[in-house]
């Protein structure tokens, strides 16, 4: 009955590695995990009725067709193994981990040879039924937990010195999801010991919020960049009519003349960084049609208004420029400025330039929200 969790696991496994998969061609780094998670994925599709119709079409035999997908199992745990401990920087021991997975295979297909004619390796419900002997089992079971367990271990542990947040959380996720495989062997173990009903039905759920853990760990970066995108859509948004009203009156700050077409090729993280340096332009060119005496009233017109702190200097921006855009559209004549009205350049700015970007946005925005507050600054005449 709960057998829709496994598929919707294994599902939103296959979707993550999908969407991972063009970081991984262009990322050397994010590789080990990917293929990771295509060996999970591959593991787990292998247990789907579907997946194994089509195998029984190719393996002569339901009894190969399991043996062959346990010794596939058995690969696929000692490769995730491998990819995480290359993705935490830690030393691989490499002929050690496949030698060993070399040597459970070996038991496994020596014990299923020697054991009695049985139809499938399945955990008998009663071990008066004619199977593979537990041995098989415990030696299947044993790999697994040791294995997941280890791995799980390692993905949480990593990171703990100046690991980037994201891919921390993110590796933390997906050993939640390996540490829950754990727990599903340690149930068959359990149920192999007792053979009791109650266990069988957990396995199908178990497998599929490992997967959806999993998942959901490799797909987190990809939640993030989303995230951001729809920030930048937002700003850009935000900025279009403070961004309009001035490029309008100062046209010249224009880097270049507005074409759908070629706007839409442009990058929105682009396009949102050019809104940006043509604002602060025009800004420059309309703070040489505020007097002094005139930014003087503003500042304590809009000191008298009791505003937050973070909200004043926002307010006396929007406020010149709503003056200096009535000004130069009367016909006004220019004078210099020596104020500095624009903001902090980026020789005031000690951080990074991303943040220093983000910094500015966010202070652009402010003045756009306080500028839409104010009076409809007039446009030039037939417009």
């Amino acid at each position: 009955m709960l057998t829709w969790i496994e598929n919707a696991g294994i599902a939103a496994l296959w979707s993550a590695a999908v969407v991972r998969a063009p970081q991984a061609v262009r990322h050397r780094e994010q590789r080990p995990l990917w293929f990771a998670v295509v060996m999970i994925a591959l593991a787990m599709s292998m247990h789907l009725e579907p997946v194994t119709a089509v195998l029984a079409r190719i393996v002569p035999g339901a009894h190969w067709v399991d043996l062959t997908t346990h010794l596939f199992s058995i690969v696929d745990a000692a490769a995730v193994l491998w990819f995480i401990h290359g993705a935490a920087g830690r030393h691989r021991r490499t002929h050690l981990l496949f030698g060993t997975a070399v040597a459970v295979m070996a038991a496994l297909v020596l014990l299923d040879v020697l054991g009695p004619a049985h139809a499938r390796n399945r955990i008998a419900p009663s071990r008066s039924t004619a199977s593979v002997p537990d041995a098989y089992w415990w030696v299947f079971f044993a790999f697994h937990l040791a294995a997941d367990t280890f791995c799980g271990f390692v993905c949480w542990s990593y990171g703990r010195h100046g690991t980037p947040r994201l891919l921390r959380y993110g590796l933390r996720l997906f050993g939640t999801g390996i540490l829950l495989a754990s727990v599903l062997w340690s149930l068959k173990l359990v149920y192999l010991y007792t053979r009791s009903p109650v266990f069988a039905p957990l396995f199908s759920p178990v497998t599929g919020v490992e997967a959806a853990f999993m998942a959901l760990g490799v797909a987190l970066p990809v939640f993030a960049q989303i995230r951001t995108h729809l920030q930048y859509r937002r700003s850009y948004r935000g900025l279009e009519r403070l961004w309009q009203d001035l490029t309008t009156h100062t046209p010249d700050v224009v880097l270049r003349p507005a074409n759908r077409i070629g706007a839409a090729a442009v990058p929105l993280q682009l396009r949102l960084y050019r809104r940006v340096i043509e604002i602060r332009d025009a800004m420059i060119v309309l703070r040489n049609y505020i007097p002094p005496a005139t930014l003087e009233s503003i500042r304590q017109s809009v000191g008298r208004q009791s505003l937050p702190e973070h909200l004043v200097e926002a307010h006396i921006t929007a406020s010149w420029l709503t003056a200096a855009l009535r000004n130069k559209h009367e016909g006004q004549k220019p004078h210099a400025q020596t104020a500095n009205l624009t903001g902090p350049t980026d020789r005031d700015a000690d951080e990074s330039s991303a943040r220093s970007l983000t910094h500015e946005i966010d202070r652009l925005l402010l003045v756009a929200a306080a500028y839409h507050a104010t009076t409809t600054a007039p446009r030039p005449a037939g417009k």
